[in-house]
């Protein structure tokens, strides 16, 4: 039976570095009206949303333009604290912007009651074990973080389903949020409804909070939830989803998204 749960989506990403911390991806800009211009995107690794705590490599960072095509930011940099990279908006549209790293995998076993951790998938696992491992077992972790940017118009390239791993698909284009309506997102795992799964819906502005005011949502038998954004600003919204394979390479699966988002004025 598949079990969906939330986890902070650096865990899945940098699992032996930053197993506390949440990725996201946090653009300067959500909506522009000008072509030509550019967007500065702020990634981190934090405790709390929007609060940068750690700079992350940005290898792995990709920029999908409007017709669908990926390319490199135009200017990156890693910080101690956070890492940017430059996105230039050439065209009207919708970009992608997203952190990956692909899959991953991490064996976990028991040695003398003492529960520990390695880098290795099933096959390379036998040789790293230490001899009188117990309750070994090996996950692939898949995960991203993403965020969205519109010139002008919005466009639907970049919001095309894969049907491979867990995705999202709103029932409106993201550059179309407004707080206060409600907004119907249903979540797939390969390309089916995944039921079960629990999320995060957190805004900005924690750190000057008494409460962190993070709301808890799960989808239903058809994948979906519903939310609302109180107030206009920025949001994150995290989801992880865990379930047992039959594969030659691991024992479970697990995979997992970070989204930033905006939420107009009414």
């Amino acid at each position: 039976m598949a079990i969906a749960k939330l986890t902070g989506l650096a865990a899945l990403l940098f699992a032996s570095q930053l197993p506390a911390h949440t990725l996201t991806v946090v653009p300067s800009h959500y909506v522009q009206s000008k072509t030509g211009s550019f967007v500065s995107v702020d990634v981190s690794a934090s405790n709390m949303t929007f609060q940068a705590d750690k700079g992350i490599g940005l290898d792995a960072f990709y920029v999908w333009l409007p017709d669908g095509s990926k390319v490199k930011p135009a200017a990156v940099y890693q910080g101690k604290r956070k890492s940017q990279a430059e996105v230039e908006l050439a065209t009207d549209g919708t970009y992608r912007l997203e952190l990956g790293n692909g899959s991953r995998y991490f064996t976990s076993y028991e040695l003398k009651g003492e529960r520990k951790r390695l880098m290795a998938n099933k096959k390379e696992r036998a040789a790293k074990l230490p001899q009188g491992a117990e309750k070994v077992v090996t996950t692939q972790g898949n995960s991203r973080a993403l965020a969205f940017v519109t010139v002008n118009k919005p466009s639907e390239a970049v919001l095309k389903l894969q049907n491979k791993g867990l995705e999202f698909q709103f029932d409106r284009h993201p550059a179309d949020i407004v707080a206060g309506e409600e907004v119907t997102v249903t979540l797939l795992m390969n390309g089916k409804p995944a039921a079960g799964v629990e999320l995060d819906l957190s805004r900005e502005g924690e750190l000057y909070r008494n409460e962190p005011e993070r709301k808890h949502h799960k989808t239903d038998s058809s994948g979906k939830f519903v939310f609302s954004a109180p107030v206009a600003g920025r949001y994150l919204l995290e989801a992880s989803y865990q379930a047992d394979i039959a594969s030659e390479l691991a024992d479970k699966v697990r995979e997992g998204f970070t989204l930033s988002f905006e939420a107009a004025l009414p």
